[in-house]
């Protein structure tokens, strides 16, 4: 197979809206690291693609399909042969559209695709002969943050007995020689350490950085399906999960690298010259609409951020009616019928990455969420009996007009199925 790597600095160049948070209430006041983006195109017998990696909060869907559009004409490749993954960093600039405080930036809209498409050209020209490794580790960073309360609901808290994947699965892409080009880690715990108003990438940037002092080439992350997952600083306290300082940050990515770097030696070789690369939508049904009447009562509400969704909703009733479903994208990479990436739109609660990973056994199977557009929380089925913010609450700021069905990891976990099948 041919291989190819590029990466480049996605920062800003002044101050602007970061998104993520309910509380910010003005724009960004410095940079407390960079932000880097990157490509890494694969080539095949029969079959070719781009994995984008940004240290972004993720796309929503119109904004993974302009970018896709982009980058298919600037390299020829179709829109299922692209996958654009982020690491959902909260400390990333408000380029699309949310119900949380701020605007979309629309110069940073427009620079952010015309960089990617930069990216997506220079790591397809520089493609040389190569192959892949891959490496799991286990990462201890991270709780489920999803506690029982007793109650029959849950608190906003660690639960370090909760569902989260511990796999820190790593991709190294070498060249003929054996020189590492470039790598791709993925791990499934929110970027949301810092909760400021500085422009950063949180822990996968240190962690990146660390694995780049070592091997001397770029490296990049993707969020697993961890949206029931969050930094533990705190780990004395019950209830809180703590802000690190800087320092303390850093020192995560370094510990998370080295975890990375420790399973380099014994990472093994991946035979990709019949990779493929599939894409497709399904939809993922909504419960109940909401009546106009609510709307209305909402729109007149005390809370700004939900003043804006039912304004939104609104406007979208009034334009032809809601919509009763929400369309979610699903990719797989696969380079060999042992081994597979899944790539999900939305923050995925981690049951569901570890219900597919156990259906694809024995092959090996990388899960990763927040790919192409974040269409909102995803729950898992045992999640929506305690209910809690990832199932009812979460929906108006990605602006849908509802939660989803129970049933959406069934129809995740058979359409992925589905999709696997077909390719093998």
């Amino acid at each position: 197979m041919r291989v190819g790597v590029a990466r480049g600095d996605i920062t800003p160049n002044e101050s602007v809206w970061l998104t993520g948070y309910g509380h910010r209430d003005h724009k960004s006041e410095g940079v407390y690291h960079p932000l880097k983006a990157g490509a890494i195109f694969m080539e095949g017998t029969d079959d070719a693609g781009l994995i984008i990696a940004a240290d972004l909060i993720g796309y929503d869907l119109p904004s993974a399909a302009r970018i896709k559009g982009l980058i298919a004409a600037a390299t020829g490749l179709l829109p299922r042969q692209i996958v654009l993954t982020a690491t959902h960093t909260h400390g990333g600039p408000f380029y699309y559209p949310w119900a949380l405080p701020g605007e979309v930036e629309v110069g940073y809209t427009e620079f952010l695709g015309d960089r990617l498409v930069e990216l997506a050209v220079s790591a397809r020209s520089g493609a040389v002969d190569g192959g892949v490794r891959f490496s799991r580790g286990r990462c201890e960073f991270g709780v489920n943050r999803r506690l029982p309360d007793g109650r029959g609901g849950v608190l906003f808290a660690p639960y370090p007995d909760g569902a989260i994947d511990r796999d820190l699965d790593t991709l190294w892409f070498v060249d003929d020689g054996g020189q590492t080009l470039g790598t791709l880690t993925v791990f499934g715990c929110h970027a949301t350490s810092m909760g400021d108003h500085r422009i950063g990438p949180d822990y996968p940037g240190y962690l990146c950085e660390a694995l780049e002092r070592t091997t001397s080439a770029p490296a990049f992350f993707a969020a697993g399906c961890g949206g029931d997952v969050r930094p533990w600083y705190n780990k004395d306290s019950a209830s809180d999960f703590g802000r690190p300082s800087l320092a303390e940050l850093e020192a995560v990515g370094n510990e998370i690298a080295g975890d990375v770097l420790a399973g380099r030696d014994a990472a093994t070789a991946v035979d990709g010259d019949e990779l493929r690369f599939v894409g497709d939508y399904h939809c993922l049904p909504y419960t109940e609409l909401p009546s106009r009447e609510s709307l209305t009562q909402v729109q007149g509400g005390s809370d700004p951020n939900h003043r804006t969704w039912a304004q939104t909703m609104l406007a979208m009733d009034d334009s032809g009616g809601l919509p009763a479903s929400c369309p979610q994208e699903i990719q797989v990479l696969q380079l060999n019928p042992e081994f597979r990436a899944v790539f999900l739109g939305g923050e995925i609660l981690s049951e569901i990455g570890l219900h597919i990973k156990r259906r694809l056994q024995p092959a090996q199977t990388m899960t990763a969420g927040y790919s192409n557009g974040l269409i909102g929380y995803v729950p898992s089925e045992n999640a929506y009996d305690l209910g809690g913010y990832e199932v009812d609450g979460s929906h108006r700021y990605f602006l849908r007009p509802a939660p989803f069905v129970k049933d959406v990891e069934r129809l995740i976990v058979d359409k992925t199925l589905a999709m696997v099948s077909a390719i093998s």
